[in-house]
């Protein structure tokens, strides 16, 4: 008599190519129950070089990107580290999945001030 366990695990297969379990060298499952995902060594083994192929292409796009010489003239302006510090407590209330209307509001106000500063349209 065959289990019900072992009938399932002869028809695991690759989620992305569709290999069964018996013609790769490693089947790995997704960590979640529902839905149950699988990929094997050949896939990932694809998925690095997919991976390695992009890193290369954006180190190369990197080189060309032109530093600019001078700061942003925003960034000397006497609000500007009051916004940042605003933004840090505003995304760590979010982050924290408490209510940051509050904090919002604070970045809000500082960066319509910053805007209306004189220069701030240059």
């Amino acid at each position: 008599m065959r289990w019900p366990n072992a009938l399932k695990a002869e028809s695991l297969r690759c989620s992305f190519c569709r290999k069964s379990q018996d013609s790769v060298s490693k089947l790995i499952s997704s960590p979640s129950d529902y839905p149950r995902a699988y990929i094997c060594n050949e896939c990932i083994s694809v998925c690095v070089s997919v991976l390695e192929d992009d890193r290369g292409s954006s180190e190369t796009s990197d080189a060309n990107v032109e530093v600019a010489d001078e700061p942003h003239p925003l960034l000397s302006h006497p609000l500007a580290s009051r916004l940042l510090a605003a933004v840090e407590r505003w995304v760590r209330q979010e982050s924290l999945g408490i209510d940051s209307a509050e904090e919002f509001a604070e970045v809000r106000d500082i960066a319509v001030r910053l805007m209306r500063a004189p220069g701030a349209t240059k």
